[in-house]
């Protein structure tokens, strides 16, 4: 049986067809612990085997998804809503409700699981990418309150930075602190000296946070002693975004499908007879960024990414393509550590400089 699950955030409707693409059943079920048991014990009466496609198993269909790998159901399937889209034009009708949706997943299954990621059950991957997204938003938060003090203070002194020091250190921030309000004179700049105080509290508060978080990253990554720590520019916070985006184990078959996940492999257009490539803004742009931090890094520290950046330049190549292809070359020697843990050695070499050594030589 092949079940579709159009997914809600009070409820979700089950579709199931069989292997000739009859009906099998519906059924209606609560977004809660309860209502998933209820749903799984259903589809045990449907007496087959079952093969699961849910639709936004990364949020509101994620509980269920979830449940139903811990219950030991082995084929569980993300379906994209563009996908289930496409399936549900195909059909007679053009109605565009919770059953045509459900019954186009579940057509959509039928004729493409091979082809459809499994959803992976949670892990440590998980809480790296939680931990990960969440020092994100802590920091594009604590840039955007040092912005306003800094606007402040450039109206209550323009030229505070050679006295305090710039507010990307947390030293400049606390000398900001200690600016008194005066009881008597100007409102306007008793009323700055306020908004610079709250604000130079709460920057602080959220270096605190951030350093909480960084401290449970680098306990999480050094616990899984990945290897990926090897390669120069990846520290544990690195580390942890590629582990959580990617995964303990791999989930992809190879280097180049990582490269198109990642949007850093060109995508090749051809039209009239004439053939070249585009480049790709598709993809998870987070590992896209990771990859473009790795390799920023590199040409700053490592001798042989130096070495292949001039050679793509004395190519001809613009700098950032020149760039773009590094960052390929370094999704290759990612992939390599990713796959084959830790301790791997190439001749005298760590694995990494004997990559892209060889890249070097074969490009």
């Amino acid at each position: 049986m092949y079940i579709g699950v159009d997914t809600h955030k009070k409820a979700h409707l089950l579709v199931a067809i069989d292997d000739q693409g009859q009906t099998g059943g519906t059924h209606t079920m609560a977004n809660t612990p309860s209502g998933w048991a209820a749903a799984l014990c259903w589809a045990h009466g449907l007496d087959a085997t079952r093969i699961w496609g849910i639709e936004n198993s990364g949020s509101l269909g994620k509980g269920f998804a979830q449940f139903l790998l811990i219950q030991g159901e082995p084929d569980v399937h993300e379906i994209v809503p563009h996908r289930t889209a496409q399936y549900r034009k195909r059909g007679r009708s053009q109605d565009k409700t919770d059953a045509t949706d459900a019954l186009a997943m579940a057509r959509l299954l039928r004729a493409e699981t091979e082809f459809l990621p499994t959803v992976p059950r949670d892990d440590v991957s998980t809480e790296l990418r939680l931990l990960s997204d969440h020092r994100d938003n802590l920091i594009a938060e604590r840039t955007r309150l040092i912005n306003q003090l800094h606007a402040q203070m450039l109206q209550i002194d323009p030229c505070y930075e050679e006295k305090s020091g710039a507010l990307t250190s947390l030293t400049g921030v606390r000398s900001c602190r200690d600016l008194e309000i005066p009881h008597a004179g100007d409102g306007v700049l008793r009323t700055r000296l306020l908004i610079v105080h709250q604000l130079v509290s709460q920057v602080l508060q959220l270096a605190e946070a951030i350093e909480t978080v960084e401290t449970a990253l680098t306990q999480r990554v050094e616990e899984g002693a990945t290897p990926l720590v090897q390669l120069c520019g990846v520290g544990t916070i690195i580390a942890a975004r590629l582990i959580g985006e990617l995964g303990c184990v791999p989930r992809v078959h190879s280097a180049a499908a990582l490269a198109a996940l990642a949007g850093i492999a060109p995508v090749a257009v051809s039209s009239g007879g004439k053939h070249g490539h585009r480049l790709n803004r598709g993809g998870n742009r987070r590992l896209n960024r990771t990859f473009h931090m790795i390799a920023v890094c590199q040409l700053r520290c490592e001798p042989l990414a130096r070495a292949y950046y001039a050679k793509k330049r004395a190519e001809g190549k613009t700098a950032r393509a020149a760039l773009r292809c590094l960052k390929r070359r370094l999704v290759d020697v990612v992939y390599r550590l990713w796959c084959k843990g830790e301790g791997e050695r190439v001749g005298n070499e760590p694995a990494h400089r004997a990559d892209l050594a060889l890249c070097r030589s074969a490009a």
